[in-house]
């Protein structure tokens, strides 16, 4: 019981572990598949999302996705317009249509 009486150490659990379902493999596997379906190279970072994206259901998901690569490229150096353009034609590739 005492394992759940902090309701917040349940939130950190969960949010710490955001690809916990799905096995590491798949991450190299799909910096493969888009390499070679369409000639670009996604690091390991953006990748991760990617396959989050694919594999968990919902829109939101592939909203939060676009978010989170979106963010990574801003970091990276990218405009704010340029990064969300990116990151959206990325997933729009790997996974299918986004919803705003």
């Amino acid at each position: 019981m005492s394992d759940y009486s902090n309701i917040n150490k349940i939130i950190n659990k969960t949010r710490n572990n955001t690809l916990r379902d799905i096995p590491g493999v798949l991450v190299p596997v799909w910096q493969i598949k888009i390499r070679e379906r369409f000639g670009i190279n996604v690091d390991r970072e953006i990748a991760e999302y990617i396959v989050l994206a694919v594999h968990e259901n919902g829109t939101w998901k592939r909203q939060r996705a676009a978010r989170k690569i979106e963010k990574i490229l801003v970091e990276r150096g990218n405009e704010v317009p340029v990064a969300k353009r990116l990151a959206k034609n990325i997933l729009e590739m790997a996974v299918g249509t986004i919803q705003e």
